[in-house]
């Protein structure tokens, strides 16, 4: 009998990148024994609560790593974060989550499981830029399908295509985004007067501006959308006191979500990615944080409201089968110091920068019960690897398309074992579409600059330098080649 498309593209191994296959030769044995040992418990736990875990994925905007997580680190950055504090001396800290360098190619990373290079999303989407995630990419939510209630709520900058609404990607509800904070904020009288914005009001064009469409003043912000209908616009702010009734609206639907799900047959995943970041409320007065700044204030408001989402969880009795990941996007956006998530930080480096403090994000687990508490995991973590975990949660590995390469890695032992079980051991660290940088193991090359010919002072050794401020070279020749290497293999994938 011939195969059809449909069957070709989800038969077959899962085709991960070269540097995973080359790790698996080494430890496959070892995984699959492990992997036993999984299923087992997996297995139990659904026998248990009768049915696959809750799986809630909260991600927020430009916060650099060493902010939050712990009362030290509140109090070296001016942060408040209790809520997530406690959750992370409960759960699991990771010392090493990478992400891409900017909004747009993190959030379709985490979707895909794949590198945002693949899909053409490489930077982060404004009104003007008219693009958005293909259909033909295959989102978590399109992998899990019918065996979860699926929702995702507010910032998703996916883009302004109808194929790239969430409900065209696999949502069963969905109220996002089209674009980033920036677009719903900024581009308001607001911002105008505290000079954020420039040459966005008409008082401000030129009297020599002849092209009257320039900027794109007829644009969409906001959708709501179901699966299988036309999705409908809910919201374009034209003062910021609009934009903070959607991050209200869409917050309450959140708890509506769960509310509705708690207790079905199906579990759910709920993807919430807020807008944190209200540069002109009211509420960020009086001041309620050492820090003071709009970022700091409006993160102690989202702290509050996770606190409020996991005592919902407890409330309705279904906090034990529910896992919980927490996590930033990227690094820090510099260019509004220092209103946005600015901190000294351990790592250098911020927003669309390839440097550590770019790409390395606060990011924690919950899962009472299973993940061991107080647990502070050092392996390796890429953002791509939560959609192949939550699908191999959700029993649903089957599903992942086998006919494109899949960047993300199965890290559900990491989860459950704890410290020094994870499979990665490499990250891509790109720009736009530029790769930048390669980190393997606690090395890091920097690509972006190098001249042709001998390799130059661009190797850091992270555990010694994790600022990056040694370059190296003679000490690193041994690793010339293999960093070219690997370079090729993965560029032979792309």
């Amino acid at each position: 009998m011939k195969l059809n498309s449909f069957t070709l593209a989800f038969s077959g191994d899962i085709n991960h990148d070269s540097e995973f296959q080359l790790l698996q030769k080494q430890h496959g044995d070892k995984w699959a024994a492990e992997d036993k040992d999984i299923e087992e418990k997996l297995e139990s736990l659904r026998k248990k609560h009768g049915k696959r875990p809750n799986i809630i994925h909260i991600m927020w905007d430009d916060m650099k790593y060493g902010a939050i997580g712990h009362p030290m680190l509140n109090n070296v950055t001016g942060y408040k974060s209790p809520n997530i504090n406690k959750l992370a001396e409960e759960g699991m800290t990771f010392t090493r989550m990478y992400t891409e360098p900017s909004c747009t190619p993190t959030r379709v990373a985490a979707a895909t499981g794949r590198q945002p290079v693949r899909s053409g999303m490489i930077f982060p989407i404004f009104p003007i830029h008219r693009m958005g995630l293909p259909g033909s990419e295959v989102t978590i939510a399109e992998v899990l399908d019918d065996d979860y209630n699926t929702g995702f709520f507010e910032k998703s900058h996916f883009g302004d295509q109808e194929e790239s609404y969430l409900h065209n990607q696999g949502y069963d509800e969905a109220i996002f985004t089209l674009y980033n904070q920036f677009a719903g904020q900024m581009f308001t009288p607001e911002a105008e007067d505290a000079f954020y914005t420039l040459g966005w009001g008409k008082d401000e064009w030129d009297r020599y501006a002849l092209d009257q469409n320039f900027r794109p003043t007829e644009w969409m912000w906001a959708v709501e959308g179901f699966e299988g209908q036309k999705g409908k616009e809910v919201s374009t702010p034209h003062n910021a006191e609009e934009y903070h009734q959607f991050n209200t609206m869409a917050y309450e639907r959140v708890k509506l979500f769960i509310q509705k799900h708690a207790n079905d047959d199906k579990p759910f995943l709920l993807d919430w990615w807020p807008n944190v970041l209200e540069m002109f409320s009211e509420k960020n007065s009086p001041k309620k944080t050492p820090n003071g700044t709009a970022s700091s204030e409006s993160f102690y408001r989202l702290d509050k409201q996770i606190g409020e989402i996991v005592a919902m969880l407890e409330d309705l009795g279904i906090a034990d089968n529910t896992l919980i990941v927490l996590m930033a996007d990227n690094g820090p956006m510099a260019e509004i110091w220092p209103d946005t998530y600015q901190n000294p930080g351990i790592f250098r480096g911020g927003k669309n920068d390839f440097l550590e403090g770019g790409v390395r994000v606060p990011a924690f687990a919950y899962w009472p019960g299973v993940i061991e508490k107080g647990a502070v995991v050092h392996d390796m973590v890429h953002v791509t690897d939560l959609f192949t975990t939550f699908a191999r949660l959700g029993g649903k590995m089957d599903s992942i398309p086998r006919d494109r390469v899949i960047d993300g890695i199965d890290q559900t032992a990491l989860l459950l074992k704890g410290d020094g079980h994870g499979r990665r051991d490499h990250v891509f660290i790109y720009q736009g579409p530029q790769l930048s940088a390669i980190v393997k193991q606690q090395y890091k090359r920097h690509f972006a600059g190098a001249a042709p010919g001998l390799a130059g002072k661009g190797f850091f050794d992270l555990e010694k330098d994790p600022r990056e401020e040694h370059p190296l070279m003679a000490q690193f020749l041994w690793a010339w080649p293999a960093f070219d290497h690997m370079k090729a293999r993965h560029e032979a994938q792309i």
